[in-house]
């Protein structure tokens, strides 16, 4: 039995399947991405050549190695769109929701259930991002998000009830400021 050498079993193999490869690449990878991919995968199987133990398998061997470049690809893009997703929404401007100068919906809000409260304080009365909200109280971006949706619309519907007013923008005519509660 003779000993193969897989370093040139493999460069052997790339260079006699290159078009296959490259429409395998192209059928998982943007178009724009299979050249760069291409290269990736001949140089890691050249790296691992030392993994192939069989020369016959070659050929299979490859197309995993092609398989995971696509994946660890996959990984990496979708890291990097959650990456820049969270920096976007640390970026953003905070739409608030109310002056911080109105006391009668910073006195509602501090009334609501405490996970409303803690985020309306932190990104509508104290301006942070909702990042940073996030980050403070421990829980993903989407769910202060979503937490943050409710919170205004639990602050919106006390605020009616209450003080008569639907937004806490309107504040100078809300009912508090003449009967005296809320300090208003």
């Amino acid at each position: 039995m003779s000993q193969f050498d897989p370093s040139e079993c493999v460069a052997s193999a790339l260079h006699a399947h290159r078009g296959e490869l490259r429409r395998y690449l192209a059928s998982r990878v943007p178009s724009e991405d299979v050249e760069d991919v291409l290269q990736i995968a001949a140089l890691r199987a050249i790296e691992r050549s030392e993994d192939l133990r069989d020369p016959a398998l070659v050929l299979n061997w490859l197309y995993r190695v092609h398989a995971n470049i696509v994946v660890d690809l996959g990984r990496k893009k979708a890291s990097e769109r959650r990456l820049q997703e969270a920096m976007a929404l640390e970026a953003e401007p905070v739409e608030r929701s109310h002056e911080p100068n109105c006391r009668c919906s910073v006195a509602q809000a501090r009334q609501l259930g405490k996970n409303y409260a803690s985020i309306l304080d932190l990104v509508d009365i104290s301006g942070k991002s909702i990042a940073h909200a996030a980050r403070t109280l421990n829980i993903s971006v989407n769910n202060a998000t979503v937490r943050l949706h409710r919170a205004r619309a639990a602050l919106k519907k006390r605020l009616q009830e209450h003080c008569g007013v639907t937004s806490p923008s309107a504040c100078n005519d809300c009912k508090c400021s003449y009967e005296g509660c809320c300090g208003g």
